[in-house]
């Protein structure tokens, strides 16, 4: 029976099991076929395993067919390039004077936050055009010793919120700021040029001797920040909180996650997802352990709002029972990153473990599902890769995607005092192997050298990489 006689129930049905480049290919048969392969049932029911470029927190199931197929096309492209020996960068631009940059975060594939450290200051920059970057907005930061920041963004990418620790003289202070968002087109035509001025959310100050705001994370309007204390200079802190913060109600609470001291935890972090917390740290030295937390509900409560930023938190004694919790292989003396955070419903939180300077062994990439209905939650991670990289090299600057498919770090070499920019494409469905490989070939003529990256900037789903030198050059790399 020809295949274009058969109803279009079942032709739908066959397509739906090919994988997406195969639809491609069958739409560049004939126009019926064509047309076959633009039906947004089709392209709702495909499983598509790359990260996609669509803008946060957009559901991809609410697209149309046709630009979901153009969205899943460039994916495949861009995952081609990048599993590549020598992968092919499209694009190299270089931002103006930037000196002493300490962190970079893309904020969706279109911007960039840029924190600088002297003078202290925060940028964003829109590079959806890499041809023709601009800067969007400018915070100036006169007298703080900036130390770490994240952003997010909000009211369909016009507004950026981004949450800032700094230190003071006698201890550090969050500071929540919203910055308005515009297009080359909006800024050409403002008032003389002028760039938006940053508003102030809140402010926190958190005195020395109550423990020090260390790392931040934002999901939606909700902002979490770690707060150990350490006693006598001890290296694992006595005591362990996280402050969260709705910018939305203005309203915080103190929670405590309890671990127990026996478990010998050390390196402790977190990342936020929608009304989720995943808190992840090192036992033993060797396993990885990430614990599934709801939210407490009163962060959501809107009556929080009601009460005075300037009061004491509510203090929450402890988190609820996981909803899961999982272990990694054990790794000696094992180093680890959580994936970036993300503004998109993501299945898992992934992280990547390295060995040790001189250690033997293999290093690993995690998957743990999380709980939103797509996984069931176990003890099990949904995907474990083991792999290698060089004896007597280190992993100095780590940028994990947020699927955990994709990453990039910068390798030190110790014996001959080598850099090299190591690049990873891992496929959690196992339709194709690991790769992990330098991202430049040894006899690439470059404009900088590596040994002067200072910070490293990566967004998995366009193959962006950005880099800043101690030199003060900016470099965003499109692969």
């Amino acid at each position: 029976m020809p295949l274009l006689s058969l109803p279009p129930d079942i032709l739908l049905g066959i397509f739906v099991i090919l994988r997406p480049e195969d639809v491609l290919v069958v739409g560049q048969t004939c126009r019926v076929l064509h047309e076959y392969t633009l039906n947004d049932y089709l392209w709702h029911q495909i499983p598509v395993h790359l990260p996609l470029d669509i803008e946060p927190y957009v559901d991809p199931n609410h697209l149309p067919g046709p630009i979901l197929q153009a969205t899943v096309t460039r994916a495949l492209r861009v995952n081609h390039n990048w599993r590549r020996p020598n992968p092919r960068i499209k694009q190299m631009t270089r931002l103006g004077d930037l000196n002493n940059v300490v962190q970079m975060q893309f904020i969706g594939a279109d911007w960039l936050i840029v924190l600088r450290r002297s003078p202290a200051s925060l940028s964003v920059w829109r590079v959806a055009d890499t041809h023709q970057p601009f800067r969007a907005a400018i915070i100036d930061l006169p007298g703080l010793y900036t130390l770490s920041f994240c952003g997010t963004l909000h009211t369909g990418g016009r507004e950026a919120l981004i949450a800032l620790i700094s230190d003071t003289r006698s201890g550090t202070q969050l500071t929540v700021f919203s910055v308005s968002l515009q297009s080359q087109l909006d800024y050409n035509a403002g008032a003389g040029g002028l760039l938006p001025s940053p508003s102030v959310i809140c402010k926190i100050f958190r005195p020395e001797s109550e423990g020090r705001f260390y790392e931040v994370h934002v999901c939606g309007r909700i902002i979490a920040v770690g707060i150990p204390q350490f006693v006598n200079h001890v290296l694992v802190p006595s005591a362990y909180r996280i402050l969260i913060l709705n910018s939305a109600t203005g309203g915080q609470c103190l929670i405590d996650p309890k671990f127990d001291p026996t478990e010998q935890l050390a390196q402790l972090h977190f990342r936020l997802y929608t009304r989720l917390i995943v808190l992840a740290a090192v036992r033993n030295q060797s396993t990885v352990i990430v614990r599934v937390h709801d939210l407490p509900a009163i962060v959501f409560n809107e009556s929080m709002g009601n009460t005075s930023r300037s009061e004491s938190p509510i203090l929450v004694e402890s988190l609820t029972t996981p909803k899961a919790q999982y272990e990694s292989p054990a790794i000696p003396d094992v180093d680890y990153h959580l994936s970036a955070n993300s503004m998109h419903n993501i299945s898992h939180i992934a992280s990547i473990s390295f060995h040790s300077l001189y250690q033997m062994g293999d290093d690993c990439i995690v998957h743990f599902p999380l709980a939103n209905g797509a996984f069931p939650l176990g003890d099990k991670p949904s995907f474990t890769c083991p792999f290698r990289t060089e004896l007597g090299a280190s992993a100095e600057i780590v940028c994990l995607g947020e699927t955990g498919q994709r990453a990039v770090w910068l390798e030190r070499r110790w014996a001959s005092d080598e850099y090299t920019l190591m690049k990873a494409a891992f496929s959690p469905v196992g339709d194709e192997p690991a790769v992990v490989q330098p991202l430049f070939a040894r006899n690439l003529a470059l404009p900088f050298e590596l040994h002067t990256c200072r910070s490293l900037a990566f967004e998995e789903a366009t193959g962006r990489v950005c880099l800043a030198l101690h030199t003060g050059e900016l470099y965003i790399l499109q692969f």
